[in-house]
């Protein structure tokens, strides 16, 4: 008996539509952002008729899920492909693969600026990416850094900040090279931390202790 590879006959073809269908989404979002894109034009676009679009997914916010997924999905396997798990160049490798899919990365851009809204139907998936890229972005250093001036907290928070803040920039600036940007960041980051931990600082720096009289 022949061995099954995969799906086949009418669920194959309904697979590989809805990624065409999830595709052309992610296009028109990108383009019009999401609030302002209408399911009639996306049935256009592929063809359809709006009852078609509907037979694979049930309304525009499902797409959207979909959508923002395709986005996820594509950066997780890429980095699942390195061998590097330190943050600074799992950083640098972030920042190289939207370069090379701008169409996903002005997506990303225009939903988390629409998404600000907490009515948005994608506003509770930005706060969850936000927090997993504060876990996955928090990078403790070497035992130094204890004397840091600044936490490892707070180097994470900037380091996503200058993350999407570079991406952004990118679009109006297209001698901007966001991976050197972003190695010069960490490169940074490296150079303080060396430095705290050959003068650290005194233990109450930044703290009165309360008694100011002669």
């Amino acid at each position: 008996m022949a061995e099954r590879t995969g799906p086949r006959g009418p669920y194959r073809k309904g697979l590989q539509r809805r990624r065409e269908i999830i595709a052309a989404a992610a296009e028109l979002f990108a383009e019009s952002g999401y609030a302002h894109s209408s399911m009639r034009e996306l049935a256009r676009r592929m063809r359809l008729t709006q009852t078609g679009v509907l037979h694979h997914f049930a309304d525009k916010e499902e797409l959207l899920v979909e959508v923002l997924g395709l986005r996820d999905s594509s950066v997780a396997d890429y980095l699942s492909e390195l061998d590097a798990t330190d943050v600074a160049t799992r950083s640098r490798e972030v920042a190289r693969h939207s370069a090379e899919h701008e169409g996903l990365t002005s997506l990303f851009i225009i939903l988390s600026a629409e998404a600000i809204d907490r009515d948005h139907p994608a506003h509770t998936y930005f706060v969850e990416h936000y927090r997993l890229a504060q876990t996955q972005t928090l990078d403790p250093g070497p035992e130094t850094s204890g004397h840091a001036l600044v936490s490892p907290e707070v180097i994470a928070t900037l380091g996503i900040a200058v993350q999407d803040g570079l991406q952004l920039q990118r679009r109006y600036r297209d001698d901007l090279d966001v991976v050197e940007a972003v190695d010069a960041f960490w490169r940074l980051v490296a150079a303080a931390r060396a430095h705290w931990s050959q003068h650290p600082a005194p233990e109450d720096s930044g703290r009165g202790d309360g008694d100011d009289s002669d």
